[in-house]
């Protein structure tokens, strides 16, 4: 394991992260996935919503609301990858590897070639893993409607590119418990 690898777990972490543990599951998964996962997929996995970490009080996005708009992803992703990226460098970070690191971030949500696909998978399998509560928290406290919120669970699983047949099945099971979850949720419930 490199020291930057742990330098960037350790900043998920001290940064004070509200979804520390779905940055940090998210690097298991892809490990899970592909087992020679390279320094860049990990670093890209362990980085991937650092921006959450930093809000941006300007900002005009509401993830509960905007979850499935293009142009949100886009600047989620970009604003991830525009904070991590400097980040790498002032730790001494290779160009090439910063660089890699970037690609990866800035199409997290979406894919593109292998790599990119275990990292969207693994990011699925963790938001599944460690964020359904904060999604059935939508509902409970009127952030999205519940039909919103089903369709973000599902949308774990319909964006895993049908080739990565072993994510798609470790995924299933857990939409399933997902659906039930914000199915369950009671509107207004004390959180």
């Amino acid at each position: 394991m490199s020291a930057l690898l742990l330098a960037a777990r350790a900043w998920v972490v001290d940064s004070g992260h509200p979804h520390a543990r779905h940055l940090l599951r998210t690097e298991d998964w892809v490990v899970e996935l592909d087992p020679d996962a390279g320094e860049a997929l990990r670093l890209a996995a362990v980085l991937h919503d650092i921006e959450r970490a930093f809000p941006d009080p300007d900002a005009p996005w509401d993830s509960a609301r905007d979850w499935d708009s293009p142009d949100y992803n886009r600047w989620h992703q970009d604003r991830c990858a525009d904070i991590a990226s400097p980040w790498l460098r002032a730790q001494g970070a290779p160009a090439a590897l910063v660089e890699e690191v970037d690609r990866l971030i800035r199409v997290h949500e979406v894919g593109g070639w292998p790599e990119a696909d275990v990292l969207q998978a693994a990011d699925s399998l963790s938001f599944l893993e460690t964020l359904v509560p904060l999604v059935v928290g939508w509902v409970e406290t009127g952030r999205a409607p519940r039909e919103k919120a089903a369709a973000k669970v599902q949308s774990s699983l319909d964006r895993i590119q049908p080739g990565l047949m072993r994510a798609r099945a470790l995924a299933e099971p857990m939409v399933r418990d997902g659906l039930a979850a914000v199915a369950d949720a009671r509107v207004g419930a004390p959180r």
